[in-house]
């Protein structure tokens, strides 16, 4: 039985592995893949931290389309992330905390610039 859940969840996931492949032989990409493979579908939220750090474009996009198919379910996707772009491109909103306090940024009032000063306690004054 674990076989073919293993077998049914390396096609839906595209892992490129068998089901006796210990996942620290697989890739990073793979092994992201495995991870997100376990986590029961019905969740309705997802804390990430930097979910495609050094990971290659391809495994990145689709990870990221495996994301934005959860959200479509309802589950709300809360990520951590040092990479500006992934922020901006893959977010409605930025959380950015300096001094004690939080600020709340819209990505579609918001560019790579500002986001970088806001980081850096502008605004915060």
């Amino acid at each position: 039985m674990a076989g073919k859940i293993a077998t049914l969840q390396i096609q839906e996931f595209n892992i490129r592995g068998h089901p006796t492949t210990p996942v620290e032989e697989l890739s990073g990409g793979n092994q992201q893949r495995t991870l997100l493979s376990l986590l029961p579908p019905q969740s309705k939220i997802l804390l990430l931290e930097h979910p495609t750090r050094g990971l290659d474009i391809e495994s990145t996009e689709y990870i990221w389309e495996i994301f934005l198919n959860r959200a479509r379910k309802g589950t709300v996707i809360l990520f951590i992330s040092s990479d500006l772009d992934e922020l901006l491109d893959r977010s409605h909103r930025i959380l950015v905390f300096f001094g004690g306090r939080v600020r709340v940024l819209e990505t579609h009032h918001v560019n790579w610039t500002q986001l970088g000063e806001s980081i850096g306690g502008k605004g915060f004054e």
